[in-house]
């Protein structure tokens, strides 16, 4: 591990320390005042070594960044150290940072590109199903309501009981609002495949909320 490396990652952990004591005191000010601060200026203060920028960013984009990686890999141990690994390696580069237009989505996209990493190292595979079915359009809408329809909690619980690929492309595609033909490019898998394997996943999400309804 190279010297830059660990002093990115010590400054980092510094200012998650600052983050969660909340002794930062130009933060306070900030909340005090209620007083808004766009991207750009955050990246200026980054830029110039103020503290304060980081543990801003870090604020307004750290809950969403785990909630997409964490739908992703659910474990929370690996969210929470993926989660860490993502922000060190975007706060290596305010530069780079700085030329991204929509920080948000930015952060998102890094956020599922690692979660997707962790998953192929960790033997999760990928693969198109053989005779894949097309499915029609309206069909798909009338169940995309039903599951929506469901509580919450209860759709979660049924998503997790898929199996992980399945799962990933569900949460990808209900949770991130990805295109299935981006699905598909990321995944490596025909669009056919990504559709076929979604529809699968609603029948039986469906299926589960059902039960659950039954069982109440």
């Amino acid at each position: 591990m190279s010297k830059t490396f660990l002093k990115i990652d010590a400054t980092f952990k510094n200012l998650l320390r600052l983050y969660n004591r909340h002794n930062n005191e130009t933060l306070k000010i900030l909340e005090k005042e209620n007083f808004s601060i766009n991207d750009k200026q955050l990246l200026d203060w980054c830029e110039s070594g103020v503290e304060a920028g980081y543990t801003q960013l870090y604020h307004r984009y750290s809950k969403s960044v785990y909630n997409s990686v964490y739908r992703l890999v659910t474990e929370v141990s690996d969210a929470e150290d993926l989660t860490q690994e993502i922000f060190i390696s975007l706060f290596s580069d305010i530069q780079k940072l700085k030329s991204i237009e929509n920080l948000g989505a930015w952060f998102s996209r890094v956020a599922i590109n690692k979660s997707i990493s962790h998953l192929r190292k960790n033997k999760v595979y990928f693969s198109d199903v053989d005779g894949a079915n097309i499915i029609d359009d309206s069909e798909e809408s009338l169940e995309e309501k039903q599951i929506l329809d469901g509580k919450i909690e209860e759709l979660q619980q049924a998503i997790e009981e898929l199996p992980t690929d399945t799962r990933t492309i569900v949460n990808l595609f209900l949770f991130e609002d990805m295109p299935q033909e981006d699905i598909a490019q990321l995944l490596g898998l025909s669009h056919n495949t990504v559709r076929s394997k979604y529809h699968r996943a609603k029948k039986k999400i469906y299926e589960t909320l059902q039960q659950t309804v039954c069982n109440e």
